[in-house]
């Protein structure tokens, strides 16, 4: 039987994105944000922009679109320990197992696996 192999996220050509797939999250990540002005916070990007992104006028760039599939990630795991409201405080709060560092920036910062283990701790009850 044939593997096929998945490519690495750094591997993926920026042309190969799937817009409406990009339009459809951005959409479901502003709706768990509680609406648009908090997701385009987050996500560092102007609210004209997220909107062209959510009407599908406009495709998030690479780096963006990482950010939008790792920052959903990351709400909705922090969702199933706290619920909604609480988990947007917890992404824009400081945070000790991260050294007092916010979860939203380190995850602009390319901190996946730091924003994973932070989860992880909170998860088991080592706040």
């Amino acid at each position: 039987m044939a593997t096929s192999r998945v490519p690495s996220r750094r591997s993926v050509a920026v042309g190969s994105w799937n817009p409406s797939g990009a339009q459809q999250r951005t959409v479901l990540l502003t709706e768990s944000l509680g609406g648009a002005p908090a997701a385009a916070e987050l996500l560092g990007v102007s609210p004209g922009k997220l909107s062209r992104w959510m009407n599908g006028a406009e495709s998030p760039g690479v780096d963006a679109w990482r950010t939008i599939i790792d920052l959903d990630y990351a709400l909705a795991r922090a969702q199933m320990i706290w619920g909604r409201e609480a988990a947007v405080q917890w992404i824009l709060g400081s945070n000790a197992h991260l050294g007092g560092a916010r979860p939203v920036d380190v995850l602009r910062n390319g901190g996946t696996a730091e924003i994973i283990d932070a989860l992880d701790a909170a998860q088991s009850g080592a706040f």
